[in-house]
C-alpha cells in the first residue's frame, strides 16, 4: 500500500519490466543559459513528486537536464536521450512536455522509439502516454501546438520590435564612440561621446589614403582605443574596424531588420540570412552624426570599389558558401595548427582556394607563410590513417586480455558491493525489527516514527543499488577484434569521398588535431610542411565505455608529409643503391648516367641526389629536412616577418599535439 494520501492509480498501471524497482529517465531542459538553474530542479522535483503519487513500489531516476533550444537536434542532452532509450534500460521516460525533450514531428518520433523499446514515455502536461491507445493522436496535437505557439509568439515580438523602433526605441548595445546614459530607452537619450570625434576623424584619412583596416586596428590597439561595448574582443581587428566603418549610424541613420534567423529543418539550428529589402527600418539620428552624408558616402563607395574583386556573390554570381554553415568544411580545414605560432590554418592561402595558410600569418604574427596544399594534405593523411588501421597486427590478443582483466575488476568491485550492501540490508532489517517490537509494545512518540521512516527509506535505497547491480552484466565492454576493426576502417573510407564533408567529419573524430612545422632540406631547397597528430583508432568501437578504456592504448602518433617530395629527395636511396653496385661487366660502379637511366629522370637531377647524400653524411643525419625555427633569409616568398606590422607573437599551445 502506497503510505502517499495523494496516491492516484494509473490505467495502465506503471511496471517495472526489467526488474522489481521502476526504472526511470527523467528529461528537464531549460531554453537559454541566462535562465535560473534553479528551474531544473524543480522539474526533477516535480517528476519524483508525480511517480510517487502514481507508483507504489521503489523507483530509481536518471536525470538528463540540458539547456538548448528544443528545436535543435544536435543537443547532446537530446542525443543521449535517444541512445539511452535505445539502450532498453529504462521502463519509463517521464517529461514535462514533449517541447522538454524535443520540437516539432521529432518529438513523434522519439515517442515511436520508446514503443519500439518497450519504454513508456509519459508527458504530463500533453498528456501523452504511450502506455495508452490514443498517444499518437495526443502527441501529433501537442507537436502542432508548441509549433503554433512557436510562431505566434515569434511574430508577436517581431510585431512589436518594429513598433519601438520606429518610436525611436531599440537601444541595445552601442558601438565605439557613443555613450548610452542609465535608463536611456530612446534614439534622444543616446549621446556621442566627444573624446571619440578626432579618432574617427583620423581613422577615415587614413582609409582615404589607401591604409588597409589591418592597419587601423594596429594604431587603434597602440592608442588603447577600447572596441566598445557591443565587440566581443577587447582588441581592435580588421574585420570589426569594417563592420564599424560601415555602420550607418556614423552618418546619423540607425537600421534594423538587415538580417534575420531562419531555422535549418535539418538540424534545428538557426543561421543568421539577409532579410528581404522590404524589412528594412530606418531612423534619421542627426544629433548622433561624426560625418556629412555626403562625405561618409563617398569613403564607402571607395571602399566597396576598392575591395569588391575580394567579395563573393556579386555582379549576379552565385556566392559559393551562401547558406552553407561554417562548420562544413573539408578535411583537413579546422583542425589544422601552425607549430611554431599554434594559431589554426584557414583556407585561402595567397590566393588559392584550395590552400591553407597560417591565420597567425595572416595577421602578421607569425613567419610561417607557408600554404598547405589541401587535396594533397587529405590524400596523405587518410593513406597514413587507412595503413595505421591495416597494420595493427598482435592487437586481439593483448587488447582481449585487457578487456577481461578490467571486466573482473569491475565485477569484483561489484560483487564486493553487492556483498556489503547485503550486510547493511540485513543489519537495517533488524533494526525495522527492533522499532516495530517497540511500537506492538505500544511505545509511540514522533522520535520513533521518525527513526522508522528513515530506516525505510534507506532499505528501499540499498534494494535499488542492489537491483541496479543484480542487472549489471559480468563484462560490459564488447571489443572487436583486430580484423573487424580493419573492416570497419575499410568500409567507412570507401564510402566517402575525400572532398566530402561526411569525410572530413569522420577525420575530425579519429584525429582531434593537426600540427604542421617548416622544414627545408639540407641542401637549402623550398620550404615544406611535415605534419604530426594523434589518431584515435578506439573511435571505431561502438561501445562507449570499450572508447574510454581503450583510448589511450589504441592511440597511435603518425608523422604525414604534406608536400610532393623533389626528384633529388625522392629518388635519392635507389640513385645512392645504385651507384653503389657493381657492374658486372666492368668490374666498376655503376655511373650516375646509368642510375639516373634505370630511375627514369635526368643525369642532373641524379647528381643532385648525390650530392644530398653527401650532405647527409657530412652532417651526420639520416633524414635529408631539417626543421625551421626561424625564417630564412634567402628565401623571397617568406618576407611576413619584414612588416612593419609584423609582431611574433606565439601562443603558449604551439607545437603540442
Amino acid at each position: 500500500m502506497n503510505p502517499n494520501p495523494n496516491y492516484i492509480p494509473l490505467h495502465p498501471p506503471l511496471m517495472a519490466l526489467r526488474g522489481r524497482t521502476l526504472k526511470v529517465l527523467a528529461i528537464c531542459r531549460i531554453s537559454t543559459p541566462n535562465q535560473d538553474e534553479l528551474s531544473l530542479e524543480d522539474q526533477e522535483a516535480y517528476y519524483r513528486e508525480w511517480i510517487r503519487s502514481h507508483y507504489s513500489l521503489p523507483f530509481e531516476m536518471d536525470v538528463i537536464a540540458g539547456r538548448g533550444s528544443g528545436e535543435c537536434l544536435e543537443r547532446n542532452d537530446f542525443l543521449e536521450a535517444t541512445e539511452r532509450v535505445n539502450s532498453r534500460e529504462y521502463d519509463l521516460v517521464i517529461a514535462e512536455d514533449l517541447g522538454r525533450i524535443v520540437r516539432r514531428v521529432h518529438a513523434v518520433i522519439f515517442c515511436e522509439d520508446c514503443e519500439d523499446s518497450e519504454t513508456r514515455l509519459i508527458a504530463i502536461n500533453d498528456r501523452v502516454d504511450t502506455g495508452q491507445d490514443d498517444w499518437r493522436l495526443h502527441s501529433f496535437f501537442a507537436v502542432m501546438h508548441h509549433e503554433t505557439h512557436n510562431r505566434d509568439v515569434s511574430h508577436r515580438i517581431r510585431r512589436s520590435l518594429r513598433n519601438r523602433f520606429s518610436q525611436g526605441g531599440i537601444i541595445q548595445l552601442q558601438i565605439f564612440g557613443y555613450i548610452k546614459p542609465e535608463g536611456c530607452k530612446s534614439d534622444t537619450d543616446l549621446m556621442k561621446d566627444p573624446a571619440a570625434e578626432p579618432i574617427f576623424k583620423e581613422w577615415f584619412e587614413k582609409l582615404e589614403m589607401g591604409e588597409p583596416y589591418a592597419a587601423i586596428a594596429d594604431w587603434l590597439n597602440e592608442l588603447g582605443i577600447p572596441t566598445g561595448p557591443a565587440a566581443r574582443s577587447e582588441n581592435w581587428t580588421g574585420k570589426l574596424v569594417k563592420e564599424t566603418t560601415f555602420n550607418p549610424i556614423l552618418k546619423g541613420i540607425r537600421q534594423r531588420n538587415r538580417c534575420k534567423s531562419k531555422r535549418t529543418n535539418k538540424t534545428g539550428r538557426y543561421q543568421t540570412i539577409k532579410a528581404p529589402p522590404e524589412e528594412l527600418l530606418q531612423r534619421e539620428c542627426p544629433h548622433l552624426a561624426f560625418f556629412d552624408v555626403d562625405y561618409y558616402d563617398r569613403i564607402i563607395r571607395m571602399l566597396t570599389a576598392k575591395n569588391e574583386k575580394y567579395s563573393r556573390g556579386k555582379k549576379e554570381k552565385q556566392d559559393p558558401l551562401k547558406n552553407r554553415p561554417k562548420k562544413r568544411t573539408r578535411f583537413p580545414g579546422q583542425i589544422i595548427e601552425c607549430g611554431i605560432c599554434g594559431r589554426p590554418y584557414v583556407y585561402g592561402g595567397h590566393g588559392q582556394t584550395d590552400h591553407l595558410m597560417c591565420n597567425g600569418a595572416r595577421e602578421h604574427r607569425c613567419w610561417n607563410g607557408i600554404t598547405v596544399d589541401g587535396p594533397l594534405a587529405a590524400q596523405n593523411i587518410s593513406t597514413a590513417v587507412h595503413g595505421a588501421f591495416e597494420n595493427l597486427e598482435g592487437f586481439d590478443t593483448e587488447f582481449t586480455n585487457l578487456v577481461e582483466e578490467q571486466a573482473n575488476r569491475k565485477w569484483g568491485e561489484s560483487e564486493a558491493k553487492f556483498a556489503r550492501l547485503s550486510a547493511e540490508a540485513d543489519r537495517v532489517d533488524q533494526e525495522l525489527e527492533n522499532v516495530l517490537k517497540f511500537i506492538r509494545e505500544g511505545v509511540t512518540g514522533d522520535s520513533l516514527r521518525t527513526e522508522l521512516i528513515r530506516l525505510e527509506q534507506r532499505k528501499n535505497q540499498i534494494l535499488m543499488e542492489r537491483d541496479s547491480l543484480e542487472k549489471r552484466p559480468s563484462s560490459d565492454i564488447v571489443l572487436p577484434s583486430a580484423v573487424e576493426l580493419r573492416r570497419l576502417a575499410r568500409e567507412e573510407f570507401a564510402k566517402l569521398a575525400l572532398e566530402s564533408f561526411e569525410f572530413a567529419h569522420l577525420m575530425r573524430q579519429l584525429i582531434p588535431k593537426i600540427v604542421v612545422f617548416p622544414y627545408r632540406d639540407c641542401l637549402g631547397g623550398k620550404l615544406v610542411l611535415k605534419s604530426k597528430f594523434r589518431l584515435r583508432m578506439a573511435e571505431f568501437l561502438p561501445s562507449r565505455d570499450a572508447r574510454s578504456m581503450l583510448g589511450d592504448s589504441l592511440e597511435k602518433i603518425l608523422h604525414v608529409d604534406l608536400f610532393e617530395p623533389s626528384q633529388r629527395v625522392k629518388f635519392r636511396e635507389e640513385i645512392v643503391r645504385l651507384t653503389s653496385s657493381i657492374n658486372p661487366a666492368t668490374g666498376k660502379n655503376f655511373s650516375i648516367k646509368y642510375a639516373a637511366e634505370v630511375v627514369g629522370i635526368t643525369e642532373t637531377a641524379a647528381q643532385k641526389a648525390m650530392k644530398l647524400q653527401r650532405m647527409m653524411d657530412q652532417l651526420g643525419i639520416s633524414d635529408p629536412f631539417i626543421p625551421l625555427t626561424e625564417p630564412p633569409d634567402d628565401v623571397t616568398k617568406l618576407r611576413r616577418h619584414l612588416n612593419d606590422r609584423y609582431k611574433f607573437d606565439p601562443l603558449d599551445r604551439a607545437g603540442d599535439i
